[in-house]
């Protein structure tokens, strides 16, 4: 880059593609296999019995079908913000509008929730009388996290792929050594305690995160030849780890139904001690990677909001130098701060599963909507079978929303109609604009 281009971009600010391939990928796999995938085998074994192991597979594959959606869409489109944007494009502003904010707000959430359990995590490693370090350790791991990004997303996407492959290989130990240790009686008794459909439903929930790939489009390169690819990738790669761990945590660990902790209990039965401290330690990098990838991804959806007019200009701003929209990253983290340490964001935590389905239903929907009246949109990718697989999407999402808790539904409405000011704000202020302009024109 010579020095004529850097002084345009340091006088005229934008975000830059420096996202390659291999950190989208990362950025998938981060998001979906967080510290679910350490705690479910032995519940999902409790509830299914043998049949678990038909349960990812099962899973992987409903997902996979609103997966296929979204890489539609992710295949029309180069700029950042996801279902926000399909929302906007396809159904306009005002829901638009309630999509991304609510995204923005739940990613809020969902980050101080998951930035908790690092740090009640960490007290596993603490001595008891200094259990107040974990406060401490989250908040300069969330300052840190942030300020890696506000330094650009390349930075900020190679902490993600750290993270991604430290929990992958401390998986792939676990998976190596407990396939010499598959004892076959454990999978063959039909033990089943006839309770499948709530597995799936448990399952289901392990592969939320994958349509937060989409979000910072505008930063990578090629969005609209590698989100589609991204997409299959992930969630097959994950379905397959999934299945194969749940087959080695059955088939080594005769105790697994009983398990709260099963990967750590199953190493440590088959491994020893230095199992258990490797799952730890894999858990650890899972919940911080989680934590690595909101911390990338949540900003942007404050960033594409302010860019549309929605909220405050300078949410909008993209720093000179490093190109990334610092005041969100900042914004976002403060706030952030705020509820890990007041914890009074403990009983919405589970409404991220009800925000996840709010950008499965309209990005389904407008697959659907803009074949019909936008035919000519250029598409890298397109669903066979016509308008077949959006119509499955939406009833997979519909049977998810019939298992949610009616609590979280109503706290989702609730969070709507706290941000919808935000929205009608451009309208009441040139309604307040007009009637002075009035006022002023009558005293003269």
């Amino acid at each position: 880059m010579n020095y004529q281009t850097k002084q345009s971009q340091m006088h005229n600010p934008h975000l830059i593609r420096t996202m390659g391939f291999f950190d989208v990928i990362c950025l998938g796999i981060n998001g979906v296999v967080g510290a679910g995938i350490f705690l479910l085998p032995g519940q999902l074994f409790s509830l299914a019995g043998t049949g678990a192991l038909w349960v990812f597979p099962l899973c992987g594959a409903l997902c996979f079908v609103i997966a296929l959606c979204f890489a539609e869409m992710g295949g029309m489109y180069t700029a950042t913000g996801g279902a926000y944007l399909y929302a906007k494009d396809a159904f306009g502003p005002f829901v638009g509008f309630l999509v991304g904010s609510v995204m923005w707000f739940s990613s809020i959430i969902g980050w101080a929730s998951v930035a908790s359990g690092f740090g009640l995590y960490l007290k596993y490693f603490l001595p008891s009388e200094v259990r107040w370090l974990s406060n401490a350790i989250v908040i300069i791991f969330l300052a840190g996290l942030s300020i890696i990004n506000y330094f650009g997303v390349k930075p900020g996407a190679r902490t993600i792929n750290f993270f991604t492959l430290g929990k992958l290989l401390s998986l792939c130990i676990f998976i190596s050594v407990g396939l010499f240790f598959i004892n076959g009686q454990n999978l063959a008794p039909p033990h089943n305690s006839g309770q499948f459909s709530v597995a799936a439903i448990l399952a289901l929930y392990a592969y939320t995160g994958f349509e937060f790939v989409v979000v910072p489009a505008g930063e990578m390169q090629h969005p609209q030849k590698h989100i589609p690819r991204v997409l299959f990738l992930v969630l097959t790669i994950v379905t397959v780890l999934y299945v194969v761990i749940q087959i080695v945590a059955a088939g080594a660990f005769p105790s697994l139904a009983t398990s709260d902790k099963p990967l750590a209990d199953a190493a440590r039965y088959f491994m020893g001690a230095t199992g258990g401290v490797i799952i730890g330690a894999g858990a650890l990098l899972s919940i911080g990677g989680v934590n690595a990838g909101i911390a990338l991804t949540s900003p942007r959806s404050l960033y594409a909001l302010s860019a549309d007019g929605f909220f405050p200009e300078m949410f909008s701003k993209i720093h000179p130098r490093y190109h990334t929209p610092y005041v969100a990253i900042i914004v976002t983290t403060v706030l952030t701060l705020v509820l890990t340490l007041t914890g009074s964001f403990r009983y919405l935590i589970s409404a991220s599963v009800m925000v996840s389905i709010l950008q499965y239903i309209p990005t389904c929907l407008a697959v659907i909507i803009l074949r019909k009246y936008r035919p000519e949109r250029e598409r890298s990718y397109r669903i066979p079978g016509g308008y077949c697989v959006p119509v499955f999407a939406l009833m997979v999402c519909g049977w998810l929303i019939c298992h949610v808790e009616l609590k979280v539904i109503a706290a989702t409405a609730l969070a709507m109609v706290i941000l919808l000011p935000f929205y009608f704000k451009k309208w009441l202020w040139r309604a307040v604009l007009a009637f002075v302009h009035n006022d002023n024109e009558r005293k003269k």
